[in-house]
C-alpha cells in the first residue's frame, strides 16, 4: 500500500477514505479493467456479422494488453490467491464474470450466427465459455513465464477457435445439471 501511496501522490488517509484494503483496490481495479475491455471487445459485435468467438477473446486479450502494458502483474494476483483466500475470492469473481460474459456472447452467437435453438445454445454457451477463459489466461500465462512467446500467433491461433457442435448432446451430465439449476 505503501507504493500505492506513494505513486497515486494521494495521502493514506485518501487512498483508506475510498478502498478498505489492498486487496479492495485490487478488486475494483481489476473489475474495472476487465469490465470495460469485456464490453469493448462484445460491443465488437455490433455490426452486420457478428464476430467469431475466437475474435472476441483475441480482441480482449488485445484491450487488456495495451491497458495493462505488462500482463505480468495479473499473473501476480493470481499467484496471490493461490495463497491467500481473499484474494481467491477476488479472482473468483473476475472469473465469473468473465465466463458469464461469454456465455452470454457465446449463446447469442450461436443462435444468430450458427442458428441452433436457444436451449441448444444455452448448453453450448455454458459448456464451451470457459475455454475461452481458458485462452485468456493462457495468454496471460504465455506472455509472462516464456521469453520466446509469440503473441501474435496466439492471437491468430485464438481467432480460429470455433468448438464443434456436433457433439452438443454428449456434454457430461455434470454440466447438464448445473444448466438445469
Amino acid at each position: 500500500m505503501a507504493d500505492i501511496i506513494a505513486e497515486s501522490g494521494l495521502s493514506a488517509g485518501a487512498i483508506y477514505g475510498h478502498y478498505k484494503n489492498k486487496d479492495d483496490l485490487i478488486k475494483v481495479a481489476i473489475t474495472d479493467l476487465f469490465g470495460i475491455r469485456i464490453t469493448e471487445a462484445l460491443g465488437a459485435d455490433t455490426g452486420t456479422e457478428a464476430q467469431a468467438p475466437g475474435d472476441v477473446a483475441a480482441l480482449f486479450i488485445s484491450n487488456i494488453e495495451n491497458e495493462t502494458g505488462n500482463l505480468g502483474i495479473l499473473l501476480q494476483v493470481w499467484a496471490q490467491a493461490a495463497l491467500d483466500p481473499d484474494m481467491q475470492s477476488v479472482t473468483t469473481t473476475i472469473g465469473e464474470i468473465l465466463r458469464g460474459t461469454f456465455e452470454q456472447y457465446l449463446e447469442r452467437w450461436y443462435t444468430t450466427e450458427l442458428g441452433i435453438t436457444e436451449a441448444e445454445a444455452a448448453r453450448a454457451a455454458v459448456f464451451f465459455a470457459p475455454l475461452y477463459v481458458g485462452i485468456v489466461q493462457g495468454y496471460v500465462v504465455q506472455s509472462t513465464i516464456f521469453s520466446d512467446f509469440d503473441g501474435a500467433a496466439y492471437l491468430a491461433a485464438a481467432s480460429g477457435v470455433r468448438p464443434d457442435l456436433a457433439h452438443l448432446g454428449a456434454y457430461p451430465a455434470a454440466r447438464e445439471s448445473t444448466l438445469e439449476a
